[in-house]
């Protein structure tokens, strides 16, 4: 198998995803979740409308990061982007949500912005545990099924989060998990990255793992988008 095509196929893979599914790819600070969000973000079928939720500039973290192995993000900005506090300006930003606001008006706010987006969206959140800590008003179990809960089961919206278990207290985690479809945890071992499935609808399927090279993900990407 080419390096291109395992990369593609780790791509496609998330084709496999159902209507109705949240996802989690639970992390840790030092792992490279930058070159596991470009998996999420890039979308070769274009069956699905990719839609990012922007928390407090964690985009703008990935694409800095991409950009500084050599890889040019240029794609990144036709993406549509719902942010969440934050200043910088990533990506094409479709809607801007105070989280300063009451929490059941910028809810709201964010469900209005999906469904103003027509046919099956793919939502990639990044940032979720900075939400859940900033927001101490709201007990976190609260805060994660409003950001969560609504997608699930949904028509047409696959949510996939990616979460820093690092910055949250147990108790957020498994509440978190407990909502998702899936669960993932990503890690980095040998030149790779690592997904062991900790949760699936396929019971035969906990426990296992799957991997693509770090490296040949690079070298895609920067292939993929012109990167030196």
């Amino acid at each position: 198998m080419t390096a291109n095509k395992a990369v593609e196929e780790a791509i496609e893979s998330i084709g496999l995803l159902q209507p109705g599914e949240v996802v989690v790819v639970e992390y840790d600070s030092l792992a490279p979740v930058h070159l596991a969000a470009s998996i999420a973000l890039l979308d070769l079928s274009g069956e699905r409308h990719i839609i990012v939720n922007d928390i407090f500039d964690q985009l703008h973290v990935i694409r800095a990061h991409l950009s500084i192995i050599g890889v040019d993000t240029g794609w990144m900005d036709e993406i549509p982007v719902i942010k969440f506090g934050g200043v910088l300006h990533t990506g094409n930003v479709i809607k801007r949500i105070s989280v300063l606001k009451a929490a059941s008006i910028w809810h709201r706010e964010y469900l209005e912005a999906l469904e103003a987006s027509r046919g099956l969206k793919f939502v990639v959140t990044l940032g979720l545990e900075k939400l859940i800590t900033v927001k101490t008003d709201i007990p976190s179990a609260s805060m994660c099924r409003m950001c969560m809960a609504s997608s699930m089961g949904s028509e047409d919206v696959i949510m996939m989060a990616f979460v820093n278990r690092e910055m949250l207290p147990e108790s957020a985690l498994e509440d978190i998990r407990e909502l998702a479809s899936r669960v993932f945890e990503l890690s980095f071992r040998d030149g790779r990255l690592v997904l062991r499935v900790v949760k699936s609808p396929a019971l035969e399927r906990y426990g296992s793992e799957f991997s693509v090279s770090a490296s040949e993900l690079v070298e895609y990407l920067k292939g993929r988008s012109g990167g030196k």
